[in-house]
């Protein structure tokens, strides 16, 4: 299903829109609309930071209204010396993000407050583990690979 507002998209001309890389300031209003302009033009992924986990949400809603890859980047909710696990779903959203980024395609949209963006991410392999129903897999090959990848 296409974005419901990515037809003001189109009507757009290249010329009214400022190149990538580098900063662009917009009103809060538009914000999502020319990030969404500029992605058209991109020869490769966006990233867009907010200040706030709030913020990001919100332009994250609004990017999803004129885009169709648009990604949300969240934020590790404990700290390093913690000794809690983070969230699954956190986990799961952050590799997501890293393995769609290595493919790095044109115009895709990375949302992330600040604490995101300055958190370390992980040095692993970004290509997930697959296992289909029915497929036959080396026990030995699927241990071996989770193991690579920082499984215990």
């Amino acid at each position: 299903m296409r974005a419901p507002l990515s037809i003001l998209l189109d009507r757009w001309s290249p010329e009214t829109l400022p190149l990538p890389p580098g900063r662009v300031a917009a009103p809060a209003a538009a914000r999502a609309m020319v990030i969404g302009g500029i992605a058209r033009r991109s020869k490769g992924p966006l990233a867009a930071v907010a200040p706030t986990e709030r913020e990001a949400d919100a332009l994250y809603a609004d990017l999803r209204l004129f885009l169709d890859d648009v990604l949300l980047f969240p934020a590790w909710e404990t700290l390093p010396f913690e000794h809690v696990s983070p969230n699954t779903a956190t986990m799961a959203r952050r590799a997501e993000v890293r393995h769609r980024l290595a493919e790095a395609p044109a115009g895709l949209v990375v949302v992330a407050p600040v604490r995101a963006a300055v958190q370390r991410v992980s040095g692993s392999s970004t290509h997930p583990v697959v296992v289909r129903p029915g497929e036959e897999v080396s026990f030995e090959g699927l241990v071996g690979r989770l193991d690579e990848i920082g499984y215990t």
